[in-house]
């Protein structure tokens, strides 16, 4: 943008007051140098909680080869391990539209025929509004809002997946020896994944090791 012109003024970011704002999370391999610097082994088990990681497996490359023994609840359950955390679930029905049977090139050239004058293009269809549940986080899905249009079935149970999955990561979490988050306090005021597992720890094992990067 600066060399098309269309920022003129000097950009500058100053990654201190973001990291301190928790704006700004710690990578992995930010997080195995800290780990290194407090005596951590490489043999040290390393539990990985949380839904996704951004950027995805080639972000924790770096945190592998410091932390070989660097696991998940994918790695430490089976698929069928996960299912059964879930319970016996009925198939869904599939309310998808059927689409039409195909037609020959002979109808088609018909239909072209018979077909009055072409109509305007419709214009753009308007933005797709941004929900709360994506600008809070994790926890703004959970509730309910009327102006969000109504989840499907398939959606309400991947929703489940998810709070059943999260919350074998936050028992874990929770039981673990230490507990090191690589993201805390976004500034939003809303308590998040790692604020909760600290405050859990701080209430049942006072005396277990939780750090706090800022």
């Amino acid at each position: 943008m600066i060399k098309r012109g269309t920022v003129k003024e000097q950009l500058t970011v100053d990654s201190v007051s973001i990291k301190k704002n928790g704006s700004c999370p710690l990578m992995p391999e930010e997080v195995g140098l800290l780990l290194q610097a407090l005596g951590y082994p490489s043999t040290t088990i390393i539990y990985l909680a949380g839904s996704e990681t951004f950027g995805g497996q080639r972000i924790l490359i770096p945190l592998r080869a410091m932390y070989a023994n660097l696991v998940d609840r994918t790695s430490l359950c089976s698929q069928r391990e996960l299912s059964d955390l879930a319970g016996p679930e009925s198939p869904l029905s599939s309310d998808l539209p059927h689409p039409p049977p195909p037609k020959s090139e002979k109808e088609l050239i018909e239909e072209w025929k018979k077909a009055g004058p072409r109509p305007r293009p419709l214009p753009p269809p308007p933005a797709r509004p941004f929900y709360a549940h994506e600008k809070e986080g994790w926890y703004g899905w959970i509730g309910e809002n009327d102006t969000e249009p109504d989840p499907s079935p398939i959606e309400f149970r991947r929703q489940a997946h998810r709070l059943l999955w999260d919350a074998l990561d936050y028992f874990v979490s929770v039981q673990a020896d230490a507990f090191f988050p690589g993201f805390h306090n976004d500034g939003s005021g809303w308590p998040d994944y790692s604020s909760l597992i600290m405050g859990h720890r701080l209430y049942q094992t006072p005396s277990g090791i939780t750090y706090r990067p800022d």
